[in-house]
């Protein structure tokens, strides 16, 4: 039988949840808009939103999103609704990008414009609307946990019975890395580990693939790997003058946990402006996506 090492082993997380992205209500006023430095703000954006985050405001206000200029769309017209990564300031100002590697990496020729506008406030919906698995960063090792808790039945028919006297698996457990902020836009870094338990709007779910082998380490070896969404519990960071600084999660699991072998389900195919390709989409609509 043959051993494997911890070091073909990873962690990739996703943003938000699958099942049910974080969402928030606020309403963006005209002197929300700085069109000198590109930065949009709203009250809940500092407590709710990261850099790199994938988000999608929307609004019901028949003026559309007035504080985006029409470039901001493929098409050239004024939306209700859009799609992109953010770079976040440390008083919560927004910068907009189409991927998330320019959003982390403020690359600024690449930012959507904004444009200023007067009248009433512009009310709006926010939600976190990740769709891909991220490697995190540095990783030095994780833990999971899972529990089956025995259900009583006697009360129940025997269908129900069969059903149920399993019982439920849930799960805890905790990620440890070694600190770091910064990033190239490829990997996500530890930092985020820290921010996630500060969402306090949104929450701190957030999609997680442990992988106990990873294929992309070792081509000679399969994935194997536990899926599951969790929400953070506890963050913690550790600081001494002579080692390196370290951070830690610990976790529940908030839904089912699924052992899984091969490849993973959370990829999704891309388009090159970095969006997802929805199944019911037809081959004319990408087309035209990319010549727009």
């Amino acid at each position: 039988m043959a051993v494997f090492l911890g070091n073909t082993g990873n962690v990739r997380l996703r943003r938000g949840t699958e099942a049910n992205y974080g969402r928030i209500a606020d309403s963006i006023d005209p002197n929300d808009i700085n069109t000198i430095l590109n930065r949009l703000s709203f009250d809940s954006a500092l407590d709710n939103l990261l850099t790199g985050d994938r988000v999608t405001i929307k609004t019901n206000d028949a003026r559309k999103l007035i504080c985006f200029d029409t470039t901001a769309w493929p098409s050239g017209t004024l939306q209700s609704s859009i799609t992109a990564y953010v770079n976040v300031n440390s008083a919560g100002g927004l910068r907009f990008f189409r991927n998330f590697a320019d959003a982390v990496n403020n690359n600024r020729a690449q930012e959507l414009a904004l444009d200023s506008f007067a009248g009433d406030p512009i009310t709006i919906t926010v939600s976190i609307s990740d769709f891909r698995f991220s490697v995190l960063g540095n990783v030095t090792n994780f833990e999971l946990n899972t529990d089956r808790q025995m259900i009583e039945t006697t009360t129940l028919n025997d269908r129900f019975q069969q059903q149920y006297s399993a019982g439920l698996i849930s799960g805890n457990g905790s990620i440890n890395c070694l600190f770091d902020y910064t990033t190239s836009g490829q990997i996500e870094t530890p930092l985020l580990m820290l921010q996630l338990i500060q969402r306090t709007e949104i929450g701190s779910e957030f999609d997680c693939a442990l992988y106990l082998t990873d294929n992309e380490l070792d081509s000679g070896i399969q994935n194997v790997y536990y899926e599951f969404t969790a929400c953070v519990t506890r963050a913690g960071v550790q600081v001494s003058a002579t080692d390196a600084i370290t951070c830690s999660i610990d976790f529940v699991t908030t839904g089912e946990i699924r052992l899984l072998v091969g490849e993973p389900t959370g990829y999704t195919l891309v388009t090159q402006a970095d969006e997802p390709i929805e199944l019911e989409q037809s081959l004319d609509e990408l087309i035209t996506q990319e010549l727009d």
